[in-house]
């Protein structure tokens, strides 16, 4: 069975972000840190285990982005993965259509049984490249899948897609096909030390990239405009309830005026 995990490399939530000077994406205000995005590493986990759990498999990781993306594919490698592509761009994938594209390229001859990915990119949270790459391939696709199990046979999955209002929907699918993980299904596991280490010596093939051309065309972006602020009441306990009724007051939100 072979399964491929598409992965991505983002900016840490914690980072500092602004919108660039042209508008068009996001930048760290200050120094980059970036990771692998959660979601994928959760898809990267449920490859792992269908692995365990049926022998036989070779999980593939792939990206798209510049060299320093490949930082994702060591971690991948890391936790388990047995080889890695990267499909090597000028800078992070930040057309989701263009990287479906991208990505149809590079796995039209694979044939894997099994794409996983993100059910969502940490950073854009669009969750559009899986259905996306599943609709360039051709594949039957779920998507926010919370559970997932593999058929005996290597022919079927069936998988627990979340829904709207807190539903749940039960698929089966027969493979090849195409699922993105929510988060929570299986917490990613850490590589330990050692592993990171033999990470780095093992190789990466790298590709390039092959219709990229995407659809998507950001008109601007902007820090959303301050339109409240928080107040800061000085003094000892009384002080402080004496002030806030009276700006509660003033509010209207109790009866009577002033202080």
């Amino acid at each position: 069975m072979h399964i491929v995990v598409c992965v991505k490399q983002v900016l840490a939530p914690e980072s500092e972000l602004t919108p660039s000077p042209g508008g068009d994406r996001i930048v760290a205000a200050g120094a980059e840190e970036y990771r692998l995005s959660r979601y994928d590493a959760c898809a990267l986990e449920n490859a792992l285990r269908i692995r365990e759990s049926v022998g036989e498999t070779t999980v593939e990781a792939i990206t798209v982005g510049p060299p320093p993306a490949g930082e994702s594919l060591r971690r991948a490698l890391g936790m388990g993965t047995d080889r890695a592509t990267h499909i090597l761009t000028d800078e992070l994938a930040w057309d989701p259509v263009a990287t479906a594209k991208a990505l149809a390229a590079a796995l039209a001859d694979a044939g894997p049984d099994l794409i996983l990915a993100g059910a969502m990119s940490e950073d854009l949270m669009q969750g559009i490249v899986g259905p996306a790459l599943a609709a360039h391939l051709d594949l039957p696709c779920a998507t926010a899948v919370v559970a997932l199990e593999t058929a005996p046979d290597r022919r079927r999955v069936t998988v627990t897609e979340e829904m709207e209002h807190g539903e749940r929907r039960i698929v089966a699918l027969d493979l090849p096909a195409l699922v993105t993980v929510q988060t929570g299904i299986h917490p990613p596991r850490y590589p330990s030390l050692s592993c990171l280490l033999r990470a780095r010596r093992q190789p990466v093939r790298e590709i390039a990239p092959v219709g990229t051309v995407g659809t998507l065309r950001v008109t601007g972006l902007a820090l959303p405009v301050r339109t409240r602020q928080g107040r800061v009441l000085e003094g000892d306990a009384a002080q402080k309830a004496r002030r806030l009724t009276s700006i509660l007051k003033q509010r209207g939100f109790l009866a009577g005026a002033g202080p």
